[in-house]
């Protein structure tokens, strides 16, 4: 018998991978055993070995594959393109039947996401006035940017400075952008110009730079906004599939402001 043959060491691979995943997943032992046993028969040994494999696969790799992570994502992305109000009613109903702070916060952004604002600030407002949620960094920075998006500028202006002082830690580079959109929606342009300038530079995408640039050229300053609108559109050349599909909306605006 040639144990070389392709064949044989096609079994051998197969046996080793499904042994590894047995190890690793913490299943008996005996299923190591029966790939051995199953292996080395004689006669009808192919058959025994299909039969065993066939009922590992069934009892402990599919059942593990439909568990993972990227399976979750995958079938998720799906229920969503086929119920695109899924992920809303979920979150609704969750606020509904507990009236917990995490709950409204996790409706409060998906009613961002959705555009409903004034549904957003009620939920904010509600979380933060339980003893958990009032002094609540998270809650605090979304109230913000509810408030913002609003067009409450001077309101949101007032809840980021007191992020800052409650958790500075909390700034992160979208309460920045937000803190600039906010002070530009009261005409405080100088001081909305030095927060995108100081933002721009580190911000993870095209949007501060895009907002940044608009703002220079509602101010009058087309020299520089022109300058920023070539950067957007040089920065996503040879960029990823994935980046120029997220930045679409600032390209969009960089190529019909570019002159």
């Amino acid at each position: 018998m040639d144990y070389f043959s392709p064949i044989n060491i096609a079994i051998f691979l197969v046996d080793i991978a499904l042994a590894v995943h047995c190890v690793r997943s913490g299943r008996s032992p005996l299923w190591i055993l029966a790939l051995g046993v199953a292996s080395f028969m004689g006669g009808l040994s192919l058959l025994v070995l299909a039969g065993v494999w066939f009922a590992y696969l069934v009892t402990a790799v599919i059942p593990d594959f439909l568990r993972s992570h990227g399976m979750r994502s995958f079938t998720g992305s799906v229920a969503r393109a086929a119920d695109p109000g899924r992920d809303y009613r979920e979150k609704k109903r969750q606020a509904e039947l507990t009236g917990s702070v995490d709950a409204k916060r996790a409706l409060a952004e998906e009613s961002i996401k959705r555009g409903l604002i004034d549904e957003a600030i009620g939920l904010y407002e509600s979380a933060m006035q339980s003893p958990i949620g009032a002094g609540d960094p998270a809650l605090l920075k979304g109230l913000a940017r509810a408030r913002m998006l609003a067009g409450e500028g001077a309101a949101a202006e007032a809840l980021f400075l007191k992020l800052k002082a409650l958790d500075p830690a909390a700034i992160d580079s979208d309460a920045e952008l937000d803190y600039a959109r906010a002070l530009a929606l009261q005409g405080k342009n100088d001081e909305a110009l030095c927060q995108f300038e100081q933002i721009t530079a580190r911000y993870p995408g095209e949007e501060a730079r895009a907002r940044f640039a608009l703002l220079l050229e509602q101010t009058g300053q087309t020299g520089r906004a022109q300058a920023l609108f070539r950067e957007i559109l040089e920065s996503v050349k040879g960029a990823p599939s994935h980046y120029r599909a997220r930045q679409k909306e600032w390209t969009r605006i960089a190529s019909q402001h570019l002159k």
